[in-house]
């Protein structure tokens, strides 16, 4: 005899029963194997109709815009329905009423219904009766309605809804891991985006300052041939002679200008690259002088823009003067310290004479390399006679915050 709580299921009942426990295991794992979140819509609606021992099944996906539901899946309908037709979600409509309430709808007797419209779909199919549930996890992420609709069954029960719900609950979560498939790809996109437009303003970035280099390049190249021009025209061998190095300096000026710009960066660079360049280029100056070269030593760091051109000036400056006036190898040598950099530059020759102090010269040179060094006190810059040969040392600020 059968326990009160157990129910009275005829055979072919029962074995319908366990048969819709096994579609819903079965269809739980296939929404885990399984990709595509259209494969387990459809797949939803075949579980439907086969548990329900119904003709036709669909999954409805509300459209908050049209206040309709959209049929996004389905079995036993023709063609052209899935993927277009609407059924209305208002509380008129069976879907509707169950999307909004929650609760599981039964229409046994669809032409006899009084609570409901019949839905223009149903009729057009001959459908005599129906049940609807929530495919929802919570309130706030309610997706639709999963609905199985019959032709010729008069009675759908409770045990019907278990089924039907249980399923829905199952899609439910598959739904709501794809709206987090869904967002993570959405953010990606964006992200995506993003780097593009990133990627776009570098670019137009680099046209800009590519645009700018020449600019300056070319104006300094027009100042450099202008002053060359007057100096060619001077009968005064002294002001011919200033004109000449003015110019001189200026396309110093370029040649330390592009040295930071092929550096890649506008905001700092390694000052032993930028220099060892720079010494390169100076290299060319020594073309005439048997046996003269021209050596750096210092260790690699980054300094400032602001702070390796004004390094950069200094150095052609100290540099362009050993040429003049000194003989055999020149060698600039930076040493960083706690409170900035020294930079000396000496050369094979004589020395200075002895009545030379570069604190009280009045010519352009040093007066240039006194305002580009902002170093401390009155000696910032000296000649070394502690060594037999010419050198001249410069105490800068460059780099303060380095520890040498």
């Amino acid at each position: 005899m059968p326990s009160a709580n157990t129910p009275d299921f005829s055979p072919p009942e029962l074995s319908l029963r366990l048969r819709q426990q096994e579609l819903v295991a079965e269809f739980g794992r296939f929404t885990i194997q399984t990709d595509s979140f259209q494969a387990i819509l459809d797949q939803a609606s075949i579980v439907a109709g086969q548990g329900l021992e119904v003709g036709f099944a669909k999954v409805l996906e509300y459209m908050p815009g049209d206040m309709a539901f959209l049929v996004r899946s389905g079995v036993g309908w023709k063609d052209g329905v899935v993927g277009n037709a609407r059924v209305g979600g208002d509380l008129q409509s069976p879907a509707g009423y169950a999307f909004r309430s929650g609760k599981p709808v039964i229409s046994n007797h669809l032409t006899a219904e009084q609570r409901f419209r019949t839905p223009a779909l149903l009729a057009d199919h001959g459908i005599r009766s129906a049940i609807n549930v929530l495919v929802s996890t919570n309130d706030a992420e309610r997706f639709g309605v999963l609905e199985g609709d019959s032709t010729h069954r008069g009675e759908f029960g409770d045990h019907d809804v278990a089924f039907l719900q249980a399923l829905a609950n199952t899609l439910a979560v598959a739904v709501a891991a794809q709206k987090r498939q869904d967002a993570r790809e959405q953010l990606l996109r964006e992200k995506m985006a993003l780097l593009r437009d990133n990627e776009a303003l570098l670019h137009e970035k680099d046209l800009l300052m590519q645009e700018v280099h020449h600019r300056v390049m070319n104006s300094l190249q027009l100042v450099q041939t202008i002053l060359a021009m007057q100096a060619r025209i001077l009968t005064n061998p002294e002001a011919k002679e200033q004109v000449e190095e003015a110019a001189a300096r200026i396309m110093t000026v370029g040649t330390v200008h592009r040295r930071l710009y092929e550096g890649g960066s506008v905001i700092a660079a390694d000052a032993d690259q930028y220099l060892q360049r720079l010494l390169d280029d100076m290299k060319g100056m020594l073309s005439g002088s048997d046996g003269r070269a021209l050596e750096l030593e210092m260790s690699s760091f980054s300094l400032s823009a602001d702070d390796i051109t004004s390094l950069g000036l200094i150095s052609s400056e100290l540099i362009t003067n050993a040429i003049k006036y000194g003989q055999g190898k020149i060698q600039l040598k930076i040493v960083r310290q706690a409170n900035g950099l020294e930079l000396s530059v000496s050369d094979e020759g004589k020395g200075f004479p002895a009545d030379f102090d570069p604190a009280t010269r009045r010519g352009l040179g040093m007066r240039l390399v006194a305002a580009l060094a902002k170093g401390p006190g009155a000696d910032a810059i000296r000649v070394d006679r502690s060594v037999p040969f010419g050198r001249i040392v410069v105490t800068t600020a460059f780099g303060g915050s380095g520890k040498p």
